[in-house]
């Protein structure tokens, strides 16, 4: 990594201004200011076609042209987020179909930050989750998580959300502090000092 660490945030809900969605806006802002360079994809705006397995690990020969992209801007992220809300306890199928046209080396070594949203904090199972996928990918998934309820965010005029608790808004911004510092720790071979990130 030179310069700005580069971070790939993963929006996992298929709907259009989701609370999901106003949760990785959000996190998009606070690493921006924190130095990161942040590359967000929607997959409600961005929508990838179910995974074909015949083209797993050579993406370039995807007919579609998104399933091309996502392999490519994944290699080249130093750090992801991972956002999802709660669909029947477990994390939404469109997240799992954009993991499954990775093939496992787009991740590996690299920190992870995880945000669920769900309708109370039982949404936690989504984080939970996620960890196991992220060790299957050989991420390193930062111990900070993030879980939003309804009450966490806010109406504009145009109708979009923003996460708006301070409680909320606090907590995500520990998690992207500590994901930006063990970025730089692990790119630097810090491994002695990754610790102090997340005490």
């Amino acid at each position: 990594m030179t310069g700005r660490p580069v971070v790939l945030l993963l929006g996992g809900s298929p709907s259009p201004r989701s609370h999901t969605a106003a949760v990785i806006g959000a996190a998009a802002g606070v690493l921006t200011e924190l130095g990161a360079e942040p590359l967000v994809w929607d997959l409600a705006a961005r929508p990838l076609p179910i995974v074909d397995a015949s083209c797993h690990g050579r993406p370039e020969l995807y007919a579609d042209p998104l399933a091309r992209q996502l392999s490519p801007m994944a290699a080249r992220a130093d750090a992801f987020v991972l956002a999802s809300p709660t669909y029947h306890g477990s994390y939404s199928g469109a997240l799992k179909n954009a993991l499954d046209h990775l093939d496992g080396h787009e991740m590996a070594g690299k920190p992870v930050g995880l945000l669920a949203h769900g309708e109370n904090l039982t949404a936690v199972q989504v984080c939970d989750a996620l960890r196991t996928v992220v060790r299957a990918l050989k991420g390193v998934a930062v111990p900070e998580q993030l879980v939003t309820v309804p009450g966490d965010f806010e109406r504009t005029g145009d109708g979009r959300r923003l996460l708006a608790a301070p409680a909320a808004r606090g907590r995500l911004d520990v998690l992207c502090r500590s994901l930006v510092a063990v970025t730089r720790q692990l790119a630097a071979g810090d491994a002695v000092g990754i610790g102090t990130a997340w005490e």
